[in-house]
């Protein structure tokens, strides 16, 4: 049973997870053949993946945390595993195929950040399975919630084109994709243009009577 304490805090990270999860299904469903379908470049699929990941990861330890009877630490537990096979296999796929060192250490760095996080889940865990009123695991694992979330939300933010600058740009997976992409030569006029340039003058039509 979570200390009364915390309730509110679970609630919170329940519903704004559960709103998360949903968004980020809308945002690939607009195009899933470009991040999760198969023909789809391996370094988005793994985004959207670990993205997907994450959030689930931080809703269903939250959502279970409401329960009244429930041991936190044996779904921390489960999560974590799942997150941790998943990264895994992520990574495998990854690093498997033949890229440019820098690809290969975004990719490295990607997992090893994963394998961390769903690590520490899996310590706190191992705390909260034997002792459920531990506040201080429940605190620590609250803090690790909050760096989930953040996780996935820079996924996501990857996944839909955003581009981010400096070092942190530098270690995204996506960035050589982004770079890559063409720029739209659609421009639109500017506004206030003069309009006898946009227009077409009219012509008379031969026959037509004088007014």
């Amino acid at each position: 049973m979570t200390p009364p304490a915390f309730a509110n805090f679970f609630i919170a990270s329940a519903s704004a997870g559960a709103a998360l999860v949903g968004l980020l299904f809308v945002a690939i469903s607009i195009a899933p053949e470009h991040t999760v379908m198969v023909g789809a470049p391996l370094a988005r699929q793994a985004v959207a993946t670990n993205a997907f990941t994450s959030l689930l990861n931080a809703f269903f330890i939250s959502l279970s945390a409401l329960i009244p009877t429930a041991n936190l630490g044996w779904i921390t537990l489960v999560m974590g595993l799942v997150g941790m096979s998943s990264s895994l296999t992520l990574g495998w796929n990854l690093l498997s195929h033949h890229q440019h060192w820098q690809n290969g250490l975004r990719n490295t760095l990607l997992l090893m950040g994963s394998l961390i996080v769903y690590g520490y889940e899996l310590y706190f865990a191992a705390d909260l399975i034997k002792t459920p009123q531990d506040t201080g695991a429940i605190l620590a694992l609250t803090e690790l919630l909050i760096v989930v979330y953040a996780f996935g939300l820079i996924r996501a933010w990857e996944l839909l084109g955003a581009r981010r600058y400096g070092l942190l740009g530098w270690f995204s997976p996506l960035r050589d994709m982004n770079e890559r992409l063409p720029v739209s030569t659609n421009e639109q006029p500017a506004p206030g243009a003069d309009s006898s340039k946009q227009e077409t003058q009219a012509k008379p039509v031969k026959g037509t009577p004088s007014q």
